[in-house]
Parts: C-alpha cells; structure tokens; sequence
C-alpha cells in the first residue's frame, strides 16, 4: 500500500494486520480523490479508518486535519504507526470507538467537518445509521460531503436529509459521493463541477479560518442562486449516437445540473456492458461541466427520487416514439407524482439514427462514422468483429 499523491504521494503505508480487514484499494483511491479535487484547508473525518489510507490521502493532498475512527486494537496500531510514520501527528486526531458512538460525541462538542469518508465493512448495513448520525449529530460543513464505500450489491439508501451527488462502481466497490440538503436549500446545486465545488469550499474555510472558529455554519449568501432544476436524460446508450449527445449538449444548455445515465435492461442483455457504455459517454463528453454520467438499475423512478431528479428527460424522433413515451410518462407520473416529463425533438440530421440501427449497419460492413464518435465506431466494429 502506499500514498497515491500529494506532499506524500509514492510513500509506503503499513498494511492492515488483521485478517478479514479489506482497505480501500488504490485503485479506489486514485479515482475517488481525482473526483474530490483540491483539499487545501479541509477537515477530514475518516470513520472506519483501519490503516488510515484514506484520511492520509486527504492530508497528502492539502487537508488541513484529519480525525480517524477505528475500535480495533490491532488495526489502530497500524493507524498510529502510519500516522507517526508520515510525521502526521500534528495534523491527525485517533478516536477508539464504535463510527456511530464517537459520531454522537462529536456532535456535542466537535468540529464541522468539510469531507467525511466512511468505509463501513461490507457485510453490515452500516450506511442508513452513519447517514442518520451524522445528519442529526449536524457535524458536517453545509458545503461539505460525505463519501461511502459499500459493495455494489448494497447500494446507499435514500436517508432524510441526503442528496445523491455521485455514484460510480469499481469491481464490486459502489462509491457514492452525497451532500447534505441543507446545501440544496441555501441555493446549492446536488452536484457542481469539481473545481467550482473546490472554489466555495476554499472561501468557505478561509471564513471558517478568519470569522467563524468553530465551523459549524456557513454563509448560504455564499451559494450561487440555482437557476434550474436537476434533469435526468436516461437511456441505454449501446452504444452513444451522436443523436444522443445532440440531445445532451441541448439539455446541458438548459438545466445547471444534467445526470446521464446508463440503464440496465433487464429484458435483454446489451452489445457493450454497462462500464464500457459509461466509458464511451465519458470519452465523448470529454469531462463537459454540469454533466453527470451514472449507471442505475431498477425502476427509472425510483432512481429519480433517489437522486432528486424531478425533470425526465427524452428525445423525440417521431410520431411512434411519443406513443410510447407518452404511455410511460403517465405510468411515472403514477409512481413518482412529483415528475415531470420533457420531450426534446432530435435535430433534423439525426432523425433516422438509432443505436440499433447503426449495429445492424456494422454487421454488414456498412460506415457508421457520420453517427457516432470516432472511438464509439472504432469499438463498435471491433465488438461486432468477435461475434
């Protein structure tokens, strides 16, 4: 194990000494703090914390403290001798004890934190109460954000008070970042771009610093006023068309927060998996701010509540797909009264182009470079080549 980045990126960790124990892998890591950005003056709590990994990654990359909670003797002594090792001891605070315990002591009397990692082992069901706690213990920053890490078999559930931001899988690793909704209320996104989150937490902290010593509030007058509502644009995507990323762009354009996801067809399996789809909307997306791209499974509105999405998004080609549409929008509206349903009619160059479509044409040797991205066609053939 070893630090991934930061003031001590390539620095070696000791590793966990108990059998069973299962640290975050670097993996994990890599991605999860290219996602959280910029960490300058943060406070950290690492719940669950085994070798400290985690909260060690956030002081490497610029945190400005660290609390780590473990109760297992032969994991804190790993923890500290990680921490001593790294000549931390200034920056880091051990807590023995149950998350949830030492969860409710902090809320009488501890700080704010700014981002809070929590890595409950996978078999428990830890995820609603360390929510539940933390929302009632009221210790994190009102720009702050939690990050949970469970199996993909047990994702999050929706907890009062909590906004799903993100929500990405590796392996059998769900990694679901969320922020508290008192944020929403001041006038704040459910998710911003990374860097324009890292700007409000870094005037947010330099105020924590200057006028505020205890953190436990911020200014909502320091949130930019939300102009637009959370919008979902759901499809299967396999794989992306260009008559997609028409309709995405479009939205983007309209909605401060668009979420694109990838849905799991239960009725048939796909030509691309769900992560290879995923991949390709992110290559051809190319990191575009105010766009999400996730992957959900299940009824598409329960997905909605669960994100807090009250606008579906969905494209029109003709009269065909607004019979069915239409029929779904009413079946949604049923189980999710609070949804509302816009359609966007495709632009005119993309009215004939289907995923299905452009597979079919592939398979008899046809040129699909007009309809796709370049590296959605390169993979196209090559998929369609193997079978």
């Amino acid at each position: 194990m070893r630090v991934i980045a930061g003031r001590l990126g390539g620095r070696r960790l000791r590793p966990p000494s108990e059998a069973g124990v299962r640290p975050t892998s670097d993996r994990v890591r890599e991605a999860l703090f290219a996602r959280l950005g910029a960490l300058e003056g943060a406070r950290v709590l690492d719940l669950y914390a085994g070798t400290g990994a985690l909260g060690i990654e956030a002081l490497s990359r610029g945190a400005a403290e660290a609390t780590f909670v473990e109760r297992a003797a032969a994991s804190l002594a790993v923890l500290r001798s990680n921490i001593a090792s790294l000549d931390l001891e200034s920056q880091a605070r051990v807590l023995r004890g149950d998350a949830l315990g030492v969860i409710r002591r902090l809320g009488r009397s501890g700080p704010c934190f700014d981002l809070v990692l929590a890595d409950p082992p996978y078999a428990s069901d830890d995820a609603r109460p360390i929510l539940e706690a933390l929302r009632d213990a009221e210790i994190v920053a009102d720009l702050g954000t939690v990050v949970l890490e469970t199996s993909r078999r047990h994702p999050v559930p929706a907890v009062p008070g909590w906004r799903v931001a993100s929500e990405r899988r590796y392996g059998d690793t769900l990694v679901t970042e969320l922020l508290p909704d008192r944020a929403i209320g001041a006038g704040k996104p459910p998710e911003q771009r990374p860097e324009d989150r890292n700007e409000k937490r870094k005037q947010t902290r330099t105020r924590t610093r200057t006028g505020n010593r205890d953190g436990r509030r911020h200014d909502a007058r320091m949130t930019k006023t939300r102009q637009h509502g959370l919008a979902l644009f759901p499809a299967s995507f396999d794989p992306v068309t260009n008559g997609h990323l028409d309709i995405i762009h479009r939205a983007a354009a309209v909605f401060e927060d668009l979420v694109v996801a990838v849905a799991t067809n239960v009725e048939k399996s796909g030509l691309f998996t769900v992560e290879e789809r995923v991949e390709m909307l992110h290559s051809a997306l190319d990191g575009r701010g105010g766009i999400r791209i996730m992957s959900f499974e299940g009824l598409l509105v329960d997905y909605a509540r669960q994100i807090g999405a009250r606008v579906l998004l969905r494209g029109l080609r003709a009269m065909s797909d607004f019979e069915y549409e239409f029929e779904m929008a009413l079946m949604n509206r049923h189980l999710y009264p609070e949804i509302e349903t816009l359609f966007m009619m495709t632009s005119q160059e993309f009215f004939y182009v289907s995923s299905s479509r452009l597979k079919e044409l592939v398979r008899f040797g046809g040129n699909v470079d007009d309809f796709v991205p370049a590296e959605v066609a390169v993979r196209l053939r090559e998929k369609l080549a193997r079978q």
